[in-house]
């Protein structure tokens, strides 16, 4: 049986008589969240486009301009199970734009919990990362909630790979039009998704079953990405999981078609330093391959190699494909967030 099967009918089998829908129910909110980002662009008004040689922040344009400074909290519970309430969140972050995720209060967890980010990847969106067996996700929503975590699972802009063949208006090639718009007005599409979640900390750090000084950010594949560079750019998040998202690769400052590419894995390292950091990578990801992946690694660690850092940096190469492991991760995790440290 192939690990990703096995994973499959693993997942499947530790959520019995779960909540769960249909991904493609909520196809709407992804196009409406495609709309409002249109329209919170062209409501941006221009600015200088960053000089070369910029630091990390100026050159993305972080923090972005246009964002609200008290943000609102929307909730609307849609089902619960022998683990969790779900709910549907919204976060008014701009006039034109909400910060939109799935988000999951456990039913079994000392409150308040730590509260756990679980960033979907490309092509992907949070319900697709919780329903029907979670894909190649697993149990990266599921599964956090089971731990204990409160989970919010954010939506970012992408070509959703289920929707295409329904009729989605959203263009394959929506991220590199938005960021190419975005550039344009001296910010960048990376900066502002990482921002409203930054926004979105804001509000749901205040709510009374979260405790603020454990949180942690999860994902996988182009997850994974956003995981390197949310952490980087904001400091409350404490604990980091990156999976399927770390290669040996320079920085670029061209074109980028939307993809995250303003700072190699190894610089990205050295912003998140010292907080703890695990590195998954699938032996067999064709996608990443696992040579290139240790040689990322081996630049990375020596911003951990200091005797108070022991542990804090944490490469997993796992015998499988491009694929999130959440018996890895929720490991590290329980080490990790065992206390506000």
């Amino acid at each position: 049986m192939r690990a990703t099967t096995a994973m499959f009918l693993l997942a499947a089998a530790a959520f019995p008589q779960a909540y769960d829908e249909d991904p493609l129910k909520s196809m709407p909110i992804r196009i409406e969240q495609w709309k409002q980002m249109q329209a919170y662009i062209a409501a941006l008004p221009a600015r200088a486009r960053p000089r070369a040689g910029a630091a990390f922040r100026d050159r993305i344009g972080y923090p972005p301009a246009g964002f609200l400074k008290k943000p609102k909290l929307r909730l609307e519970k849609v089902g619960e199970d022998a683990t969790a309430t779900w709910h549907r969140c919204w976060i008014r972050v701009t006039p034109e734009m909400e910060t939109y995720g799935l988000y999951l209060v456990p039913k079994s967890a000392k409150k308040p919990a730590p509260l756990v980010i679980s960033q979907h990847g490309g092509g992907g969106y949070p319900e697709l990362a919780a329903f029907q067996g979670g894909s190649n996700y697993h149990d990266m929503v599921r599964g956090a909630a089971a731990e204990g975590y409160v989970v919010f699972a954010p939506l970012v802009v992408m070509y959703p790979y289920r929707d295409r063949d329904h009729g989605t208006p959203i263009p394959e090639n929506v991220r590199g039009q938005f960021d190419d718009a975005l550039r344009e007005k001296g910010t960048s599409l990376a900066a502002v998704e990482v921002y409203k979640i930054s926004k979105a900390l804001d509000v749901l750090l205040r709510r009374p079953e979260i405790d603020r000084r454990r949180v942690a950010m999860v994902g996988l594949s182009y997850g994974g990405y956003y995981t390197l560079y949310a952490t980087a750019l904001e400091p409350r998040i404490r604990v980091a999981v990156a999976s399927c998202a770390f290669r040996d690769q320079a920085a670029s400052t061209g074109k980028t078609a939307g993809r995250l590419t303003d700072l190699s894995s190894d610089e990205l390292v050295a912003l998140i330093r010292p907080r703890p950091l695990q590195v998954q990578s699938g032996i067999n990801d064709k996608g990443f391959p696992i040579d290139n992946v240790r040689q990322a690694v081996a630049k990375a660690e020596k911003h951990y190699s200091a005797p108070s850092l022991k542990g804090r940096f944490v490469f997993e190469a796992f015998d499988g494909g491009h694929e999130f492991r959440g018996d890895l991760a929720w490991k590290f995790l329980r080490e990790q967030l065992r206390s506000g440290k």
